[in-house]
């Protein structure tokens, strides 16, 4: 049942007392005091979102130019794996040239020893020439990861350009805000320092990668080259060591029956050598 409100013994409900009466004309505003809070705090969220985006993409960037570094270290050890193959296999190449010269002693005594008179004589192992290349491109790379390993991925000071402009920056001078602009700047020209030290490596490492592909082509080559020679001189040892048999087996089995054949070609080895 409802009651007069001009009743001596009326009183006001709580919702009434303790609320205020709804003003139509002020509905969706608000005091200036909390549109001031509003944008404090769109301003915080905003600077907070931006230093976090930066220091996540600093670290990746530091972390890719860790991984760079450490590709680059590991393509140098090869590299210098692939030159000392490459060099023992000219080393081989030249132990066959100097096989083919005892074989062609062997096959005939005269024939080889004016054929060996006549042609060049191998060099000696200390005089051999290193046919391996010098490579700019790994002197170039080396230099590289030297200097960002030196360097510690550091930058070499600030760029000089702000996200904020003037007018900005001077209106949170002192407050909170400035030291996030700050960080989110440094964050930004290391960033932009990490980006230069991945570009070098990146056409560094390509090149070192191109270099090494001439090389392993290289090998190739030569490991087909020297495993065919080593074929044929297998081909010409084992004529040598046939037409001997042939041509002497009666007396060879009854002066030396339990000779073998390395014994054999031991025996022509040196009696080649008295000729030279």
């Amino acid at each position: 049942m409802s009651r007069n409100p001009f009743d001596d013994d009326y009183r006001p409900s709580a919702a009434s007392s303790t609320n205020p009466v709804k003003s139509y004309t002020t509905m969706g505003h608000h005091s200036e005091q909390d549109e001031a809070d509003m944008y404090e705090r769109e301003i915080e969220r905003t600077l907070q979102e931006s230093l976090d985006s930066t220091e996540r993409s600093r670290r990746h960037l530091e972390n890719s130019e860790k991984i760079g570094t450490a590709t680059a270290q590991q393509l140098l050890e090869q590299r210098e794996k692939l030159e000392n193959t490459e060099r023992n296999l000219d080393e081989i190449h030249r132990t066959t040239q100097m096989t083919q010269r005892n074989l062609n002693s062997l096959k005939s005594f005269f024939g080889g020893f004016f054929k060996n008179k006549l042609s060049k004589k191998p060099q000696e192992p200390g005089e051999t020439s290193s046919t391996v290349p010098q490579s700019k491109s790994a002197s170039r790379l080396s230099e590289t990861t030297t200097s960002i390993s030196t360097s510690g991925g550091s930058f070499s000071g600030p760029s000089g350009q702000r996200t904020l402009n003037e007018s900005s920056r001077n209106a949170i001078k002192g407050t909170r805000w400035e030291a996030m602009d700050n960080q989110i700047d440094e964050n930004l020209d290391m960033m932009s320092a990490n980006l230069r030290n991945l570009q070098r490596l990146g056409q560094d490492l390509g090149k070192e990668v191109d270099d090494q592909n001439k090389m392993l082509d290289r090998i190739h080559y030569k490991a087909d080259r020297n495993d065919a020679i080593v074929r044929d001189q297998d081909k010409q040892m084992q004529k040598i060591l046939g037409t001997g048999a042939s041509t002497s087996q009666t007396t060879a089995e009854s002066l030396t029956p339990s000779m073998d054949t390395s014994t054999k070609m031991s025996l022509m080895m040196k009696a080649t050598s008295l000729w030279k």
